[in-house]
Formats: C-alpha cells, structure tokens, sequence
C-alpha cells in the first residue's frame, strides 16, 4: 500500500494497525509483538478476510494497563495483563 502524505490523509484518525505498524509503533518486532498477544499484555487482532487489523484504542487502553517501571507486581505475581473482559 503506498503511503498517503495528502493533507487529508494526515487529519483523518487511524483506527486500526496492521501487524507491522503496530511493531513500528511499539519499537519492537512483529515476533514481540505476537507474544504479547499471546501472553495477554496486548488484544488479539481484529479479522476481516485474511487481513488482521489492532484497533489503536485497545492497544491504548492495553499499555495503559502495563505497570510503570518500578510498580510493584499484581496479587498473582504478574504484571498487569490485558482483558478485554
């Protein structure tokens, strides 16, 4: 997909991320970022065909869930997981 740099493309909001984008964003590798998703720091991605999509807000609303650098651990030993629940 070739990047848009047109004016409006840069005022229109992102909604979602592929694999790759999120990697960028998070400045870590696609292989990171699965095993977040695995180990439940992150939400599984959004499907629609074979493509998968993150929404920005969950991931947002996942890193905000991660304990701060020197936050004491959650009751069962674990840093703060992600639960759309």
């Amino acid at each position: 997909m070739k990047h848009d740099s047109s004016p409006l493309a840069m005022t229109v909001p992102r909604l979602a991320m592929s694999l790759t984008k999120v990697a960028i964003a998070l400045d870590v590798s696609p292989t990171s970022v699965m095993q977040m998703v695995e180990e439940g720091l992150l939400p599984r991605p959004r499907v629609w065909r074979r493509r998968k999509l993150w929404r920005v807000a969950e991931i947002d609303a996942a890193l905000a869930e991660w304990p701060t650098d020197g936050e004491q651990q959650g009751e069962d030993g674990e840093p703060g997981r992600w639960d759309a629940e």
